[in-house]
């Protein structure tokens, strides 16, 4: 497993294509949520991190927020862009490491969707941004996380899937090892079966009470804890989510 998988798949332009079932309609689901959950005035200050394509960061935009947000990838920045100009949108995206983030502003709310976590080996890497959250964020301010439920993924993985993306066979073959969940994507031609290319995913798996217990320490108060995008209560195992929103 390539240890900064991250930086080729994110920038393939297959990875639009194998998670475009990921809509808009997803992340108006999980924005209304943390809206409806906090206190938030209109131009209220945002930092999506990881924001990729900008579904979250646009929809944000959408709702009167002062949005900013960044991403590793120039590729899917440039998407997030684009949309922006499409919309006449203010522009405040940059490209950025996660781990190395450096801001003078301070912010209203930090977000951390769609399992845009856990990619790194070490616990202080993973955990690094989070830390950099509560120092970024104003007083009372909110950092929310949106990441999967490790347990309800371990008794659910899928080892298997194929699916045809235009000309495209898109094989999938997941494995739970070294308390890691790997993903490793095969795109094939679909008339030759020739390999086109192999991209991989690697996410650490944390339980939800230590993952929560981490960030307390880090000084946040736990404020919501939801299982799903719907705002339901987290169920330990049948939780496909896991969503905390914790404040300063």
């Amino acid at each position: 497993m390539k240890k900064d998988w991250f930086k080729d798949w994110f920038e393939s332009d297959f990875y639009q294509k194998v998670y475009n079932h990921r809509d808009n309609e997803d992340a108006k689901l999980i924005c209304d949520l943390i809206i409806n959950s906090i206190e938030l005035q209109e131009g209220s200050k945002i930092l999506d991190a990881a924001c990729g394509s900008g579904r979250h960061y646009l929809k944000f935009l959408e709702y009167g927020f002062n949005v900013y947000g960044f991403d590793l990838s120039k590729n899917l920045l440039s998407i997030a862009q684009q949309k922006s100009i499409e919309k006449k949108f203010p522009i405040n995206l940059f490209c950025a490491d996660i781990r190395k983030i450096c801001l003078k502003e301070k912010f209203d709310l930090i977000t951390n969707l769609f399992t845009s976590f856990g990619y790194f080996e070490n616990d202080d890497e993973n955990f690094s941004f989070i830390r950099k959250a509560y120092e970024l964020l104003k007083i009372n301010g909110y950092y929310v996380l949106d990441y999967f439920n490790m347990n309800y993924l371990i008794n659910n993985l899928i080892p298997y899937s194929e699916k045809q993306i235009d000309s495209f066979n898109v094989i999938e073959n997941r494995v739970i090892e070294n308390n890691r969940v790997n993903k490793k994507i095969v795109i094939q031609d679909i008339n030759t079966s020739m390999v086109i290319n192999e991209f991989y995913e690697s996410v650490k798996l944390y339980k939800p009470d230590e993952l929560i217990f981490r960030i307390l320490n880090m000084g946040f108060k736990l404020k919501h804890k939801y299982g799903n995008y719907l705002g339901d209560s987290f169920d330990n195992n049948k939780s496909q989510r896991l969503i905390l929103v914790f404040q300063k």
